[in-house]
């Protein structure tokens, strides 16, 4: 079930680099304000590094391929 939960926060992990990528391109596009964008991706990692806190005991935000066995 570990392993399930690591593969899970590292899928949120790339879903949200995947949108920090193309939300910065949308934001830059439109002239919208860089900060508050900014602070949301910011919350979104924190809340990736909480929940691995919460379940795994450490605050990481990628789990290594030998982990996940």
């Amino acid at each position: 079930m570990k392993v399930l939960l690591k593969k899970v926060a590292n899928s949120l992990t790339v879903a949200v680099s995947v949108l920090l990528v193309a939300g910065f391109v949308y934001v830059l596009a439109n002239s919208l304000p860089l900060g508050d964008f900014i602070y949301s991706i910011a919350f979104c990692y924190l809340a990736i590094a909480v929940l691995n806190y919460l379940v795994f005991g450490t605050a990481k935000l990628w789990h290594k391929p030998d982990e996940l066995t």
